[in-house]
């Protein structure tokens, strides 16, 4: 598999769990809100270092 598929195919491995964080973000506990914007933060860092990979 190529870096370029493999980039691809993590990011949309990743988009449900950052669809499903950032309906958590919403909830009424402030612990669960919390949590879901670390997720976020995570998911969207990940996101950026995919993205910003080059081929080797």
């Amino acid at each position: 598999m190529d870096l370029k598929k493999l980039r691809h195919d993590l990011r949309n491995r990743l988009s449900p769990a950052l669809l499903t964080a950032d309906i958590l973000s919403q909830h009424p506990d402030p612990d669960v809100r919390r949590q879901a914007e670390t997720i976020i933060a995570a998911i969207e860092s990940a996101t950026v270092l995919l993205r910003t990979t080059t081929k080797s």
